[in-house]
């Protein structure tokens, strides 16, 4: 019996869950600093609008437990910080970055927004990563989630965002998932489709980025079909490109 509450359908949930919210698109006085100093670096930021849309979907969600998965240095990372300094933040936040030089950055990040206790910075390989907290969650799937510590990673976690350099952006949206409790939530942008021209090659043996990229964009559709099936998938177009959403139904 459903007690008279209105049913939704998978695409009902995913809609509303992508839909923009009151914030708006004004970006918060750190992050635009720090946007500022990923252009002096010679970093490319994704758009604003993306920006802002993937704080209104993290925030709508309230994960318990986040991941997101290539900071760089922070920018998307300070937009979900100034959103909760008002309070109704994760209990865990892990923010991931494979490089040693942006950590520092990012702890910097943390600390302006004193989210210390809750909030911690993880350098080093995904895969790696992944692999661990996969062997703990075996490991500790027995105990009460109060009773488990000692994990790299808050998992199983709510919500994952991977915003990774698109040559590895597939596979780790791919681990990613591994990470996800029933219900849980991955964020990624959709990688780009590729030039229709990137001349003749072996399948599985690109000779340049333009013929990657469609290796990359073959996997990425391969990799949706599948989970089509069987979980739930949402996309909205945002100002400079698409966001994706999958939902783990099992």
């Amino acid at each position: 019996m459903d007690g008279g509450l209105p049913l939704f359908s998978q695409e009902e949930i995913m809609a509303s869950l992508l839909a923009a919210s009151e914030y708006g698109d004004e970006e918060p006085e750190i992050a635009a600093n720090i946007t500022q100093q990923m252009l002096h670096m010679e970093l490319e930021p994704i758009s604003r609008s993306m920006r802002a849309r993937l704080r209104d979907i993290v925030v709508r969600l309230a994960p318990d437990h986040f991941i997101e998965v290539g900071a760089g240095i922070g920018q998307l990372s300070a937009w979900f910080h100034d959103a909760w300094e008002d309070g109704g933040h994760p209990k865990s936040y892990a923010i991931v970055e494979e490089g040693q030089r942006f950590g520092v950055i990012l702890q910097r990040v943390v600390e302006r927004f004193s989210a210390s206790d809750w909030c911690h910075v993880r350098v080093g390989p995904w895969d790696t990563m992944v692999s661990e907290s996969i062997a703990w969650i075996a490991a500790n799937a027995s105990m009460p989630e109060e009773a488990r510590s000692g994990s790299i990673l808050p998992v199983p976690a709510d919500v994952i965002l991977v915003n990774t350099d698109w040559r590895g952006q597939v596979k780790d949206v791919e681990r990613g998932f591994e990470l996800l409790r029933p219900g849980g939530v991955l964020l990624t942008p959709e990688p780009l489709v590729p030039s229709s021209d990137v001349g003749d090659y072996t399948e599985g043996q690109p000779q340049n980025d333009a013929q990657m990229r469609v290796e990359v964009f073959n996997h990425w559709i391969r990799l949706i079909q599948g989970w089509s099936s069987e979980h739930a998938i949402g996309i909205v177009e945002v100002k400079g490109g698409s966001i994706v959403a999958i939902r783990r139904l099992n």
